[in-house]
């Protein structure tokens, strides 16, 4: 039997999920001014420093920013040859932003006393000119993000634009004279404003109405605007905006999602990934017009271009492939590896995933299916000699972002599960992201509704599933995924053999009354009000049914997870040992809303393997 370690990559390549990514700007890819290096956020080090491959020869990487006892999380780099990242300590999402100079000497730049001040950096940050760096800040009021200009030879550093929201950088003019802002109100709910840096005077430039979604990519040379919109569609579309006039040029509009999209500094190249039912195709409009195209067999993670646009990078993963580093060329479209990561399975022993659309209550819903290479569904001799396997329901945080075909962090762990002889089914039920606004946002206010819902319509199709043992059937999740599980198994406990919680929501009361200051106006759009709603949210919190479970849990739960409070797990492991259920609590000291230390995320992962192996395949 393979260890967990075994599927675990070299190293994982730091990014951001698609949702993240869409209201945070933030990168974890970035080219040096000349084109020459490739930076890149990875915990090749122990936990996420940033590290550079030299792309016009052959090597392994380099350290250029290690921060001792922090992670870093997002980097741009200037024209002027400067390198900032952001980095925070044990998970504490505070980040701070550091500085490395053309002579490769690391400083602090904007870094708080105590680290209580939380910084946002932007893939979008630096001006052209290099002369500006412009960045997101709390300092003002910690409910709000404001968006800070700080002139590089030290004239300047003051708010721009402020007020009860989050504002970020959403890339400069050519000229360096405008940036964009975005505003950001919830996932599906952004503005762009336009500040001009001389005047100082800023101006909302897409619909005063809101509803949309306007996620800023950058600017063209022509001084228009390049933004995402699923304004009047299901779907996100590539637009050229006038800033002006507000004319739309629509440059892409698939029947699917521009999830990523980036323009060089100079306008003149634009590039952008397209999600189709999970999987990626890149795409993109060359200096003299020309459009290219190329279908990933995967996804792709993160995106960025040389300013000059004569280079680009992107972040390829596959569901046997761990993250992979390549550059195109825009004016050819020659593609090459430049960085791989690589497991010591073989791609040979890791399941390829069945595509599969589930009957639900309101719409098919898509999931994708691994299933041990031993056992073929098809095989009604295997079925009916007793070889069907266990199987596990994975349910993805959020819950707006969506499981794909990648192998990260969780993949690689779950396939290292289903190599044992356990199936693993992840759907993509209401909620998710990549399916249209409207499956989108019919999680919005209404947590264990239509969320629960589509479980049990997957948990029925499961213990259908002639491939499946129903009697060992578990679930899984972590995040909005944990409020799930705790969903299955309090209000659908015929269900399951085990389940796993990790820093899940058990009450959505004191999840909104504890939650961070800056987080509570998205809780209140997502999740719900206080006190209007309060007697809702009680009723569909997991904590209200606890009493229901029948099945042996696994909780666990970081200590400075600022997203979901450690009380939220405390309040189950108590409740649930107070009734004499079986449930075993692990409890992560340097940690927060997720991993940044390969030790905790080997020592976590090992632990849900084993302890899922152990419930499921026992005789």
């Amino acid at each position: 039997m393979r260890s967990v370690r075994d599927f675990q990559p070299t190293e994982f390549v730091r990014h951001e999920s698609r949702t993240i990514r869409r209201y945070a700007l933030v990168s974890a890819l970035a080219l040096s001014p000349d084109g020459r290096v490739l930076a890149f956020v990875s915990d090749r080090g122990g936990t996420y420093g940033v590290w550079g491959i030299a792309l016009d020869r052959t090597g392994e990487p380099v350290p250029l920013i290690q921060l001792d006892g922090l992670a870093v999380r997002g980097i741009a780099w200037s024209s002027r040859g400067e390198l900032v990242a952001s980095a925070d300590q044990g998970g504490s999402e505070r980040w701070q932003l550091w500085l490395r100079d053309a002579n490769g000497v690391v400083t602090g730049l904007a870094v708080s006393e105590g680290h209580r001040v939380q910084h946002h950096l932007s893939r979008h940050a630096w001006s052209p000119d290099g002369a500006t760096l412009a960045y997101s800040s709390n300092a003002r009021e910690v409910a709000d993000v404001d968006l800070v200009m700080h002139e590089r030879d030290g004239s300047r550093a003051e708010v721009v634009v402020a007020g009860p929201s989050w504002h970020l950088a959403g890339g400069w003019s050519p000229d360096s004279r405008r940036v964009a802002v975005q505003r950001v109100r919830d996932n599906l709910d952004q503005d762009v404003l336009v500040v001009d840096v001389a005047t100082g005077t800023t101006r909302l430039v897409t619909p005063v109405a809101g509803g949309a979604q306007h996620v800023p990519a950058g600017w063209l040379a022509d001084g228009r605007l390049l933004i995402t919109s699923d304004l009047g569609r299901e779907h996100l579309s590539l637009v050229a905006l006038d800033a002006a006039t507000g004319a739309r040029e629509i440059i892409d509009a698939p029947d699917a999602d521009v999830e990523c999209a980036v323009s060089s500094a100079d306008g003149r190249v634009v590039i952008w990934s397209v999600n189709e039912g999970g999987w990626s195709t890149l795409r993109w409009r060359a200096a003299d017009g020309r459009r290219g195209e190329r279908v990933l067999y995967g996804v792709c993670e993160d995106l960025v271009v040389a300013g000059d646009g004569g280079s680009a990078a992107y972040l390829r993963a596959s569901p046997t492939e761990p993250a992979q580093l390549w550059t195109l060329d825009p004016e050819t479209g020659t593609t090459k590896l430049v960085h791989a990561t690589a497991a010591a399975v073989s791609r040979r022993q890791l399941a390829e995933p069945e595509s599969v659309r589930i009957p639900g209550p309101r719409g098919p819903i898509p999931a994708f299916v691994y299933r041990p290479p031993t056992v073929d569904r098809k095989d009604s001799q295997a079925v009916a000699a007793g070889r069907a396997t266990p199987a596990l329901l994975y349910i993805h945080g959020g819950p707006e972002t969506q499981s794909r075909p990648a192998y990260d962090h969780v993949l690689s762990h779950l396939q290292a599960l289903v190599q044992r002889g356990v199936a693993v089914v992840i759907p993509n039920i209401h909620g998710s992201t990549g399916y249209g606004r409207s499956w989108q946002a019919a999680i919005h206010r209404d947590w264990g509704g239509v969320d629960m819902a589509d479980l049990r319509a997957v948990a029925t199709w499961m213990a259908a599933d002639p491939g499946f043992r129903a009697d060992r059937l578990a679930v899984y999740g972590g995040s909005y995924g944990g409020f799930a599980t705790l969903t299955c198994v309090t209000r659908l406990p015929e269900f399951w053999r085990c389940a796993v919680d990790l820093f899940g929501v058990s009450n959505l009361v004191t999840m909104i009354e504890h939650s961070a200051p800056n987080w509570r106006r998205f809780l209140a759009r997502w999740i719900g009000e206080l006190p209007r709603d309060r007697e809702a949210l009680i009723a569909r919190s997991p904590v209200t049914h606890l009493e229901a479970v029948r099945c042996p849990l696994l909780v666990i739960q970081a200590v400075n997870d600022p997203r979901v409070p450690k009380d939220e797990s405390d309040q189950v492991v108590g409740r649930l040992r107070a009734l004499g259920r079986r449930v075993d609590y692990v409890v992560i000291e340097d940690e927060g809303h997720g991993f940044t230390k390969r030790s905790n995320t080997e020592r976590v992962y090992t632990k849900i393997v084993d302890w899922l192996a152990a419930e499921l395949l026992a005789p």
